[in-house]
């Protein structure tokens, strides 16, 4: 008799492991599945985002005008989604043109950068 109390205690004991590891694994799968989801929304999220706010970069020439300095023309093209603020703007113009103060002479022309929605169309 005490053979079949140790085997149904064996049983038990088994059956309680085989629960518990069940239990472990649902809430090891809704984890991963919560996870899985939560990665996916923020990858398609950015991939929405970036299609909102995808612009192509291009260069202008413009001609300075009397009255005219970097400042006055940063403020009139800049674009605020890829640029911090008129300073950045106003030193990528410098860089682009190779003028390392601040001076500009009317008449000159200067090479500026702009962000348009639409791709180029080329010309062959």
């Amino acid at each position: 008799m005490k053979k079949r109390y140790s085997t149904n205690s064996m049983n038990r004991r088994r059956r309680q492991l085989q629960v518990q590891r069940n239990i472990f694994m649902t809430i090891l799968s809704v984890m991963a599945v919560i996870l899985l989801s939560v990665f996916v929304i923020s990858i398609s999220t950015q991939a929405s985002d970036l299609q909102h706010t995808a612009k192509y970069k291009y260069y202008k020439s413009i001609e300075v005008s009397k009255g005219d300095t970097l400042w006055s023309i940063a403020k009139e093209h800049i674009d605020t989604d890829h640029y911090k603020n008129v300073q950045e703007y106003v030193n990528e113009i410098k860089t682009m043109n190779s003028i390392k103060s601040d001076h500009i002479l009317s008449g000159s022309s200067l090479i500026i950068p702009y962000y348009s929605a639409t791709p180029a169309q080329k010309g062959y």
